[in-house]
C-alpha cells in the first residue's frame, strides 16, 4: 500500500532536521525533486563525504530509522519509506544534485558535453554552466530538451 504524499514529506522534513543537528547540509533529490509521484523512496544529497563506516554509525544511532543495508547509505523509516542519501565533495555538488534528480538519459546526454565534472561547480547552475546549458529545472530534465537546445546532440 503507499503511504500519502504528507507522510514522506513529514519524514522528508525529520530527516532534514536530523540531518541539520549533525551539522549536515542535505538536499533533496531523486524523483520527488523532479516532482514525480508515487515515489519509491525518498533521496538526499549530502555535502561532504563520510566513509561508509561512518554512515553506518550516524544511521543506527538515529531514531528515524528502524534498519540501514551496511555500507549502501540507505536506510527505512517506522513507516517503511526507504531513504537513500548520495554524497559529494563541495567542489563537485552542482554535478552531484543534477546526476542524482536525473532522469538517466538526461544525464547520459550531459555526461557527453564537454566539461562535464569540472571543479569547481558547486551549484547546478555553475555545473549547467560549465557545459554550457542553461540551468533547466528538475522538472524539465529529459533528453527531449537537448533537441530544443541549439547546437547540443541529443540522444
Amino acid at each position: 500500500m503507499m503511504l500519502p504524499l504528507s507522510v514522506y514529506l513529514d519524514l522528508e522534513s525529520r530527516v532534514l532536521a536530523w540531518a541539520a543537528g549533525q551539522g549536515w547540509r542535505l538536499q533533496r533529490t531523486g524523483p520527488l525533486r523532479r516532482g514525480e509521484w508515487p515515489l519509491p523512496r525518498l533521496e538526499f544529497l549530502r555535502e561532504g563525504v563520510l566513509t561508509p563506516g561512518e554512515w553506518d554509525v550516524a544511521l543506527a544511532a538515529s531514531p528515524l530509522f528502524v534498519g540501514a543495508v551496511s555500507g549502501q547509505r540507505e536506510a527505512w523509516s517506522q513507516e517503511g519509506i526507504g531513504v537513500k542519501f548520495y554524497q559529494a565533495p563541495t567542489e563537485f555538488l552542482g554535478f552531484a544534485q543534477i546526476a542524482h534528480t536525473g532522469p538517466a538519459g538526461f544525464i547520459a546526454a550531459c555526461r557527453r558535453l564537454p566539461g562535464w565534472d569540472q571543479a569547481p561547480a558547486p551549484d547546478e547552475a555553475t555545473a549547467f554552466a560549465r557545459v554550457g546549458l542553461p540551468c533547466v529545472p528538475p522538472s524539465q530534465r529529459n533528453p527531449e530538451i537537448f533537441t530544443m537546445l541549439a547546437g547540443v546532440p541529443g540522444d
